[in-house]
């Protein structure tokens, strides 16, 4: 009866491998390669150190550039208006016996034939234009323009911005009132 027993486990379980034995593939190491060690895209640094090309160097100072634009400067605070992170095209500013505070710096650029190199949410670029970038990306993100094709009005709709109308105004003022209170301790 226990050799029946025995012979039945061995038979349902299979021979005991040595302890010698290799693991199963999924257990392995994977195969030597000719790439041994690191792969390259698993140490990338985490800031962009590609080198900056400069599109030209302009002997005036940087607010001199353009116009500067209040609307696309703040969709560009917002995010949904800006120069993809990593854009190395950049002008130069090189004011002859200047400083930083008297116009000299760099500014990012998009020209007219980069658009893939900028993020347009709204819709806001028009052809023809050129976009000079402060700070792009962070809250103050400042945006000018040349060949400033027409101007641009920052409107309400879809916005967080109070609306024009009185009575829309009242209306939404009766309404956040109505909302439940809460108690004070």
């Amino acid at each position: 009866m226990r050799a029946a027993l025995l012979l039945s486990l061995v038979l349902i379980a299979g021979p005991a491998a040595p302890a010698f034995a290799k693991p199963p593939l999924d257990y392995q190491d994977l195969p030597p390669t000719a790439l041994a060690g690191v792969a390259p895209f698993e140490h990338l640094p985490a800031v962009d150190e590609s080198a900056t090309v400069v599109v030209s160097i302009k002997d005036d100072p940087s607010w001199r550039a353009a116009t500067f634009d209040p609307v696309l400067t703040n969709a560009c605070r917002l995010g949904d208006f800006a120069s993809v992170p990593l854009n190395p095209m950049m002008v130069l500013f090189a004011v002859p016996g200047a400083n930083a505070s008297a116009g000299q710096g760099a500014l990012q650029i998009i020209p007219p034939d980069r658009r893939h190199l900028l993020v347009d949410l709204r819709h806001l670029s028009a052809p023809g234009e050129t976009y000079y970038f402060e700070d792009a990306a962070y809250p103050t993100c400042r945006v000018w323009v040349e060949n400033l094709v027409r101007p641009r009005k920052l409107g309400t709709a879809g916005t967080s911005l109070p609306v024009a109308d009185p009575a829309a105004l009242k209306k939404r003022e009766a309404q956040i009132k109505s909302w439940p209170q809460q108690s004070q301790p």
